[in-house]
Formats: structure tokens, sequence, C-alpha cells
């Protein structure tokens, strides 16, 4: 869903299903039902208000900023999720940090015959509060992986695979990461076992594919991206 700019006063809205959405109305078996809905703020740059001050900074934003259109591919639309939170005195968000024996600078290294699987450890962190606000509190997490080159161990069947992207998302249960009673998880991700020499060649240099995993915390809606690369 998406506001489309008009020389009138009127606001006009656009909304299109994602292909997820497509393919349950088009079961027809009357289980398609939109029961809830999500806004985000992609767009906007919060770094004018720090250039220009809240004021001027907020009228900047308004009248400048462009206007995403409404987005059919579910796993490019609502990264930045807005939240509805019940204390309005917070100033702080936390953050979700990430940490592998493999990962360098943000970028996981496996193998397609060596290292093929790695563990990553996912933990809310926040500073300058020693506690998570509540509502932000992730107890389960989303992960997208990109099912041409990974899976995740384990034998764990995605909730979907987008048939274009071929990206398949998984849901992961949480717990609690201790003092700060934030949200931790863990998991494994390996390379498919049919990553051939064509696809090194298609998506890669010959030698090296490199792609993206994200990982998003349901409540809060952080939102982490690192860098796979897969060496031949």
């Amino acid at each position: 869903m998406a506001f489309l700019d008009h020389s009138s006063n009127n606001i006009i809205i656009d909304a299109v299903l994602t292909d997820a959405g497509r393919r349950k109305l088009a079961d027809n078996n009357g289980s398609f039902k939109v029961a809830f809905f999500s806004l985000a703020d992609d767009e906007v740059d919060y770094s004018i208000i720090e250039q220009y001050g809240r004021t001027v900074g907020k009228e900047k934003i308004t009248k400048n900023t462009p206007v995403f259109e409404a987005q059919t591919a579910g796993d490019l639309a609502l990264k930045y999720r807005l939240l509805t939170l019940p204390d309005s005195t917070i100033v702080r968000l936390p953050t979700l940090s990430i940490n592998s024996t493999n990962l360098t600078s943000n970028s996981l290294s496996l193998g397609r015959t060596s290292v093929t699987k790695g563990t990553v450890n996912v933990k809310q962190t926040i500073q300058g509060n020693t506690k998570i606000p509540d509502g932000m509190i992730d107890q389960t997490f989303t992960l997208f992986v990109p099912d041409r080159f990974l899976k995740l161990s384990g034998n764990k069947s995605p909730l979907q695979i987008e048939p274009t992207t071929r990206i398949a998302s998984y849901n992961l249960e949480g717990s609690s990461n201790g003092a700060a009673n934030g949200g931790m998880t863990s998991f494994e991700i390996e390379v498919q076992p049919g990553l051939d020499d064509t696809s090194f060649t298609v998506y890669g240099n010959g030698s090296v594919i490199r792609t993206v995993v994200s990982i998003v915390g349901d409540a809060s809606g952080l939102r982490k991206d690192f860098e796979v690369t897969i060496s031949k």
C-alpha cells in the first residue's frame, strides 16, 4: 500500500496484494482474510531532522520525500515498520546484533566443499538503557534466506518460498537474553548441496557467490542484514 501523489488535496491510496496474497486469494476457499496490516517509513531520511531541527526538518521531510510505489514482492516491502509502543516516553530503541565464528565485517564465509555450515547468534541490544522497552521484546523471529544457495540446517521446512526471487522465510523461536530482558535466537545455515559450477558462473564471478540473509524481530520489526560469501 502506498500514497499516490495528486494535484488536488485528495489523498489517494494505492493498495496491491503481494504475490503470496494473490496466491491465497486464487485458492478461492474462503481462507483469504485481511486481519492485520503494517505501515512503514522506508522512504524517510531522519538525518534531515538532525541537520535542520525538528520543526524545519519535519516540514522538509513532508514536502520533499518521494513516496515509493506499492510493492507486490513481500520480501522487499516494509523493511522499517512503524511501531505503536505502550510507553510514549521511550527515547531509545534496541537493535539486533549478530555474531558467528565465521563472521567478519558483517560477512559470513562459507564454502561448497569446506566449512559448508555456519551458526549465527542473534541478540537484541540497547545503548544507554539496561532494559529493552515493553512492546519491543522479540519472542519469535523471521529469517529470510536465498533458497538458490542456502538453507536452514536440520531439515526445517520454510514457511514459504517466493517463486520469483527464491527467498525462503523461516520462523525461529526466541528466548530471553538475560539482564536486558530482550530476545535472542540462533540458527545454522548451510550451502545447498546441489550448488554446481553453473550457479557460480550465473550468480557469481565464477568462483564466489555473494548473497544476503536477513533476520527480522516479529514484535519489534528490527531487521539485520548480513552478507554470505560462498566459495567454490
